[in-house]
């Protein structure tokens, strides 16, 4: 067989990148002790400060060289009041308290963030004690655990729906979810029906119950190693359920709008000061120097800059789920949930003999008198 490989380099080099293990240690922060670590980490432009301002840094440095034009060609009468007004601003600049608004906000938003990234519902706890708590080698256990695995993938997408506008995007509505042959027809049909009857249980609750009803079916039916996997399973998915329960929460639940708008009022209406903020007087009498400055408002634009990188810090913890360069990529996630949940799912018909052939400890094994012992609670 004839390949090239080049392309299949090249290929190889992209499947990798995309493993969640390579990508946390491609985004794991630099080692501060390296020399000159600290200006790779300033000339960095992906998910840098620069990307995020430089608009701003444009509009602001034309809508200053603007108004000097203007001042300029303003009669006498016009330049006074011109100079009046850039007084009046200059002594302004420093009224306006951005440090307690910017701070209450992104205080506000980041203690958000923080709480709810804690509540992150993650899937391969609940189908790995699920896999591993009932008997093995059933005919029925393969199915089980499938059913099991991906209900468990199904209440996690229909959470993060709710709160994640990229992941609505992929997943519209559930048609979309049964094409991708992630929810059956039946199990459509029945969704759909809650919210047509009038029923305000979260979609994502509502799969989280049939879970329940399958555990309380595999425990009637004795399908459990030990009876007391059964509460220990249930233990597991009742702490999964509460997770899902509060990234819904945490959508409906958002920080007031009037506040969100009440800090990006209060840093564009500080930039619009400092534009107009100018010392003609001391231009006019101090010198050279003093010119400059009412020139190239380095400082007063300094200031605005930083505020308003501040204020975008508090608008991105505000909404993680974003499609922004520094938000949580939800849709990596949900490429990795659904890959667990296969693989833990195929645990359950596997062997060690399977992976690795014939293991050391098989004579031990196969002489174990555990091997033939009766079952706890049988």
């Amino acid at each position: 067989m004839h390949y090239d490989k080049s392309k299949s380099h090249v290929q190889l080099e992209r499947t990798v990148s995309q493993v969640p293990s390579v990508l946390a240690f491609n985004q794991t922060s630099p080692d501060a002790n390296q020399f000159g670590e600290s200006f790779r980490i300033l000339l960095r432009w992906k998910g840098s400060i620069y990307k995020f301002i430089w608009k701003h840094v444009a509009v602001y440095y034309f809508l200053f060289y603007l108004l000097s034009i203007l001042h300029g060609v303003l009669d006498v009468e016009g330049k006074k009041t011109f100079e009046a007004m850039a007084k009046y601003c200059l002594k302004n600049t420093n009224s306006i308290n951005l440090m307690l608004m910017l701070t209450f906000f992104t205080t506000t938003a980041m203690q958000r963030l923080f709480s709810m990234q804690t509540m992150i519902p993650g899937t391969a706890k609940v189908i790995t004690f699920f896999t591993m708590s009932i008997k093995p080698n059933m005919p029925e256990g393969p199915i089980i655990v499938e059913q099991f695995a991906r209900w468990t993938v199904l209440a996690w997408i229909l959470t993060f729906r709710v709160v994640c506008k990229p992941l609505r995007s992929m997943f519209p509505d559930m048609i979309s979810l049964q094409v991708a042959g992630i929810i059956r027809e039946k199990e459509r049909c029945i969704l759909e029906r809650v919210e047509t009857e009038g029923n305000k249980t979260p979609r994502a609750l509502v799969v989280i119950d049939w879970m329940l009803l399958l555990l309380k079916e595999t425990a009637i039916h004795n399908r459990f190693t030990e009876k007391s996997n059964h509460l220990k399973v249930l233990d597991v998915v009742m702490a999964f359920k509460k997770n899902c329960g509060n990234i819904i929460k945490f959508a409906t639940k958002n920080i007031p709008y009037a506040l969100i708008q009440a800090a990006i009022i209060v840093v564009y209406v500080y930039g619009l000061v400092t534009l107009m903020a100018r010392n003609f007087e001391e231009a006019g009498t101090s010198g050279f120097l003093e010119g400059v400055v009412n020139y190239f408002p380095v400082i007063p634009s300094m200031q605005f800059f930083i505020f308003l990188i501040w204020l975008n810090f508090g608008r991105t913890a505000v909404n993680p789920f974003g499609a922004d360069e520094d938000d949580i990529d939800v849709k990596l996630l949900f490429e990795t949930h659904v890959q667990d949940s296969y693989r833990l799912a195929n645990l359950y018909g596997q062997e060690l003999e399977h992976i690795f052939g014939a293991m050391p400890q098989k004579q031990y094994n196969d002489a174990s008198p555990l091997q033939n012992a009766t079952p706890v609670g049988k």
